[in-house]
């Protein structure tokens, strides 16, 4: 009975040791205890680690591999301190590769107290694609991987370039093409005058300047913060090394002179946030004055305080900056522009409504005989919240025709005193949305054709583009613009309403998705089955690419995300399709997918009798497309005889990130 009442006090405390150790902080595993001998490490498929940044991007963003791998190279970079015997780090092929392919707190092997950059290590686990919803870059990593060390290495050495001052780096990203890297590494030395964002693996965002009250001269885009320092902190002083890249807003034009994931050294400690500089004070209305006064294109010298209310926010936040109207007034309209101003610190977005002093120098930007007064990249003071969206101003009612007749009575270029709201169809539109804007002409019947024109009228909220056939009803003050005698009744920058929605393009214009072809169809891509777009999969290696569905669509609902690589070019392919002797012409709207931007190639590749694909026939790279427009690409191919061919669309690798398609056509002209 005795040995009885031992077995069950045993097991009882057995069951109670389990139980303490179930309960275990995430995101951390367990790492492998040692105890009466190692446990042995699991085995996977063997790669490079080139191969594995291949293999992860192939994955869905945030999904793990289903298969098990291991992945042989060097340490290039220790990215924070231990935690739970757990250690993150960077490793590429060779000693000097970079920043190829990320172990996300690694397992430490027993006896080891720490890792060290030069060491030679295989590791094994489940891929992972992690891609920041922010900037939309990926991230190729294992998760707590298993970790053997071959060859044990010497620790950091810190990276040298060539030594050049901010405003020496800016001349130099200058020369560049649009998106372009340079060969050569460089060292940039100065003072930090603005930290933009705030930490997301162990790696910040800062502008940088020769000296401490210099402004945004040159920017280090998630930069990585060197061991023991938490933040960069506005006024220090630091020296930052990588590769020059000179980035290319499409939608703007602006260039951000940068170096990306630049490793960084403290050479004097900073005292964090400065006052924002102080600027002449003016007006909104003074502002306009004194921009116009300019020469087009040209900055003013001094800087100035502009203090006025928020009428109207432009775009969405990229890079921590929001684009505004503001005027003197609640509804005074849209007077002064706040071009990708700075969010201050604490604030998510900019409102309708914000009374804001912003700070900067003054330019006159003028594109197609428009000018618009504004400051870029303007610092920013929110004096009084704002409450959101307000009703759009009323005007005197009119139909299309009376607003032309009014708009004659007008001298040359004269702007009406009076308001006016004017009610009609779109007929046709002119131009692709820039700035949140487009034009378009306007009747009072659906087929009235061009009577009164919209010119950069103001998009409403939620509407991604004006289309013909819908009914609105637009805001402002007529003008009387002409040009080799030509009359154009207008208004410039409407508020519009959008009272009933349109059906597209008329007779003469593109169809989008349009099935133009008999064997042809889901060019909208809005038919979809097993998570891939019907029709889009050829059955040779013409398709390579990951698909996906989008929500972000030119026309309809959806369109579709072909999966980018840097390690290779991707291609979406139709499937096999026969195509008659004759020229063809294609037509596509491409979007990047996030703020890195994108690169695309339209072509086809003509299939041999045994199934396999011939040589790709391109029509030439679309570069540096938008996250915020929609660019539409134009191909036209010949073909001497029938062919049996594949319709591709390549996603370039490089820069090698997501693309969005939509609105595919193919006719024979």
């Amino acid at each position: 009975m005795k040995k009885y009442w031992k077995m069950l006090l045993c097991a009882a405390l057995t069951v109670g040791a389990f139980t303490a150790c179930e309960d275990v902080p995430a995101p951390y595993n367990i790492p492998t205890e040692q105890g009466g001998g190692d446990t042995p490490i699991p085995t996977g498929i063997e790669v490079t680690c080139a191969e594995a940044v291949e293999l992860t991007s192939q994955l869905a963003d945030g999904a793990t591999s289903s298969e098990t791998y291991t992945i042989t190279g060097y340490i290039t970079e220790i990215v924070g301190e231990v935690s739970k015997n757990q250690q993150t780090f960077w490793m590429a092929d060779t000693p000097d590769g970079g920043r190829i392919f990320e172990a996300y707190w690694a397992n430490l092997p027993s006896g080891v107290t720490e890792f060290k950059a030069g060491s030679k290590v295989k590791i094994t686990g489940k891929l992972t694609k992690y891609v920041n919803n922010n900037t939309g870059k990926m991230t190729a990593e294992i998760k707590n991987a298993a970790v053997e060390i071959l060859e044990e290495g010497g620790g950091v050495t810190p990276a040298e370039g060539i030594e050049v001052t901010c405003a020496e780096a800016v001349e130099l990203t200058s020369k560049l093409a649009d998106g372009g890297t340079s060969a050569e590494t460089y060292t940039v030395t100065g003072y930090i005058t603005e930290v933009v964002g705030d930490v997301s693996r162990n790696q910040q965002t800062f502008w940088m300047a020769d000296t401490k009250d210099g402004g945004k001269v040159f920017e280090a885009y998630w930069a990585n913060l060197p061991e023991g320092v938490s933040e960069f902190k506005v006024g220090s002083k630091v020296k930052i090394t990588g590769k020059l890249m000179k980035y290319v807003n499409t939608s703007s034009g602006q260039m951000t002179p940068e170096i990306k994931n630049a490793t960084v050294v403290i050479l004097e400690e900073g005292g964090g946030d400065t006052p924002p500089p102080a600027g002449k004070e003016v007006t909104c209305a003074q502002a306009v004055e004194l921009t116009n006064a300019l020469a087009d294109g040209a900055t003013s010298s001094e800087t100035y305080s502009v203090t006025g209310y928020i009428t109207e926010v432009v775009s969405d936040v990229s890079r921590n900056q929001q684009t505004f109207w503001m005027a003197d007034t609640k509804d005074g309209g849209k007077v002064f522009e706040a071009y990708w101003a700075n969010l201050p610190e604490g604030v998510s977005a900019f409102k309708k409504g914000m009374k804001v002093k912003i700070t900067g120098q003054l330019m006159k930007y003028v594109k197609d005989g428009q000018v618009t007064p504004e400051i870029k990249n303007a610092n920013v003071v929110i004096l009084e919240e704002g409450g959101g969206d307000t009703p759009p101003p009323a005007g005197k009612e009119v139909t299309c025709a009376q607003a032309a007749e009014l708009t004659n009575a007008l001298a040359d270029g004269a702007t009406s005193s009076e308001t006016y709201t004017v009610t009609g169809y779109i007929t046709e539109v002119i131009s692709d949305v820039s700035r949140n804007q487009q034009s378009f002409w306007m009747a009072d019947t659906k087929d009235g054709g061009k009577v009164f024109e919209a010119y950069w009228a103001n998009l409403p909220s939620g509407v991604s583009k004006f289309e013909v056939g819908m009914k609105v009803k637009i805001t402002g003050q007529l003008m009387k613009y002409v040009k080799d005698g030509q009359v154009t009744p207008e208004i410039k920058n409407a508020d519009v309403e959008i009272l009933e929605g349109g059906g597209g393009d008329t007779p003469g214009g593109d169809t989008p998705g349009g099935a133009t072809l008999a064997d042809f169809a889901n060019g909208d891509f809005e038919t979809w089955a097993d998570g891939q777009p019907t029709g889009w999969k050829s059955a040779s290696t013409a398709s390579n690419a990951t698909l996906a569905q989008s929500t972000d669509a030119h026309g309809g609902t959806y369109s579709v995300k072909v999966g980018g690589a840097t390690s290779g070019n991707k291609r979406m392919a139709y499937k096999e399709m026969d195509l008659e002797a004759g020229t063809y012409a294609v037509s596509f709207y491409a979007k990047a997918a996030t703020a890195d931007g994108g690169s695309v190639n339209p072509g086809y590749v003509p299939m041999k009798a045994d199934g396999t694909v011939g040589s790709y026939v391109y029509g030439g790279y679309v570069n540096d497309l938008s996250n915020s427009d929609w660019t539409k690409v134009d191909y036209e191919f010949t073909l001497a005889s029938k062919t049996t061919v594949c319709l591709v669309v390549m996603n370039s690798k490089n820069p090698g990130k997501d693309v969005l398609i939509d609105d595919y056509t193919i006719t024979k002209k």
